[in-house]
């Protein structure tokens, strides 16, 4: 049997600029101007990481928590004011999946209430048999917690697991869980290098020629 977990901002979605946008409104809200270089470091990396980081760096003057907050609310207005369409491709890829029979998940550093709000209103959510989010672990990407949550969650072992990701930290925490990782390049992703990953697509529609292969291996 073999499993197949998505992250969903870059991977499902092309939100990963709207984090952009996301952290470069609430930095400047804390009166500083900054570009995406800035903010693109820190791409797949969950918001209680992700914030004191900025702090530390930038000196905002918020408390943490009120960062997180600020950049929560940030988040409902930017999602809100924004059309969402899943990325050419997945729908048949999640189609593919379903009929071959291979249980699916998210593993989002996102909060529950944005996955459930971004598959809903995408569509897909009917896809996906379990749903995690950072908020459910302790250490958000690169740590492997979440994708040995998914797996703990779906019932296989790591090894029996496939994971789909856009991002440098959500590649090293789906290795470092000792999953098979497909790296997807999305081009709105910036500075990411691949490196830990099995595998490299540009489209969807190589993924299940691979999956395909990992079953027949797995047999």
């Amino acid at each position: 049997m073999t499993a197949v977990i998505f992250d969903m901002d870059g991977v499902l979605i092309d939100s990963q600029p709207l984090h952009y946008e996301i952290d470069i409104r609430v930095i400047s809200a804390c009166g500083l101007t900054v570009g995406i270089d800035t903010v693109t470091p820190f791409t797949g990396i969950s918001n209680p990481d992700r914030w004191p980081k900025y702090k530390d760096i930038l000196r905002l003057e918020p408390t943490i928590a009120r960062l997180i907050e600020m950049s929560e609310q940030a988040m409902r207005d930017v999602f809100n004011e924004t059309e969402l369409t899943a990325i050419k491709g997945i729908p048949e890829l999640l189609q593919g999946l379903k009929g071959l029979g291979i249980p699916t998940g998210v593993a989002s550093s996102s909060s529950h209430e944005l996955i459930h709000m971004v598959l809903n209103r995408v569509g897909i959510s009917n896809y996906f048999d379990h749903l995690i989010s950072g908020e459910d672990v302790k250490l958000g990407k690169p740590a492997p917690d979440i994708y040995l949550r998914a797996a703990e969650v779906i019932g296989l072992a790591p090894g029996d697991c496939v994971a789909v990701e856009d991002a440098a930290s959500g590649v090293l925490a789906a290795k470092n869980a000792g999953l098979t990782c497909i790296c997807y390049k999305n081009p709105n992703t910036f500075g990411q290098v691949f490196d830990n990953a099995d595998f490299v697509v540009e489209k969807y529609d190589e993924c299940l020629p691979i999956i395909r292969k990992l079953m027949e291996q797995n047999l």
